[in-house]
């Protein structure tokens, strides 16, 4: 078979899968599993490769992120913070087998310190101190608001010391996943952001949270301004009606 056969053959199948998708729903892709195609392989990688000794959690959700960093080989601390009750009891479940991984106190991370009432999703992956649009719940009922939850919050400033005592030589990764709260995040944490090696942050291209004052440009200007460098971008999450993509994962590093 020449290369002509071959390049010819290739696009014949590209082309039968994406017709087989779009009649069936369903997507199949086979690819070697390598940094390439894997976001949580890669973000391990680069944390091994920058010298990450404690990735601060902020929005932990059920443990999905953290719980990826320690399948794929990180052996440092983790320390999760989630105020929505149901998420926080899977999570400290699901950290219970990992002796570096901690739970804090169950608290908001905000602006300033005080209360802050968390709106609980009916899937807790949407749940914020922000209220959802009704646009996207229009279209994603999961992301309903169901109850609403008043919970103690902190600056990560005013809290961060009582479980990382030796920040001077820790090398951290600031992880801010807060579904439209990010900027709250940042003004209450310029000490962690000054110490942080390292800064994964979701990134709103298209707002799905009311009031939502982080976009995309006040991201990467503050990321910029700080010294960090992009390493890797993720899609989160797409509008299924239109295939606009509403959030990015971004994750950066100051290279020394």
């Amino acid at each position: 078979m020449n290369l002509l056969q071959q390049i010819l053959q290739s696009k014949a199948l590209e082309r039968t899968k994406r017709l087989v998708g779009k009649s069936s729903g369903l997507y199949l892709k086979l690819k070697r599993f390598t940094p390439s195609a894997s976001e949580e392989l890669r973000t391990a990688m680069l944390c091994k490769h920058t010298g990450i000794t404690h990735v601060v959690d902020i929005g932990a959700n059920t443990g999905q992120f953290a719980e990826s960093l320690y399948d794929f080989g990180f052996s440092g601390k983790v320390i999760s913070f989630e105020p929505v009750a149901a998420a926080r009891a899977e999570l400290e479940k699901r950290s219970a087998p990992y002796p570096n991984w901690t739970i804090a106190e169950r608290c908001a991370i905000g602006a300033e310190d005080g209360t802050i009432t968390m709106n609980v999703s009916d899937d807790t992956v949407f749940s914020s101190a922000l209220p959802i649009k009704d646009s996207y719940v229009s279209h994603n009922q999961k992301s309903r608001i169901v109850r609403q939850e008043e919970v103690p919050a902190f600056r990560i400033d005013t809290i961060l010391p009582r479980y990382i005592q030796d920040s001077k030589n820790a090398r951290i990764l600031f992880k801010i996943d807060t579904q439209g709260f990010e900027k709250q995040v940042i003004e209450g944490g310029p000490d962690t952001l000054a110490k942080a090696t390292g800064l994964k942050i979701e990134i709103p291209l298209y707002a799905i949270y009311e009031h939502t004052e982080f976009r995309f440009y006040d991201i990467m200007d503050l990321a910029r301004h700080h010294g960090f460098q992009p390493y890797s971008f993720h899609v989160e999450g797409v509008d299924l009606n239109t295939g606009r993509v509403n959030t990015i994962d971004g994750l950066f590093f100051r290279e020394d």
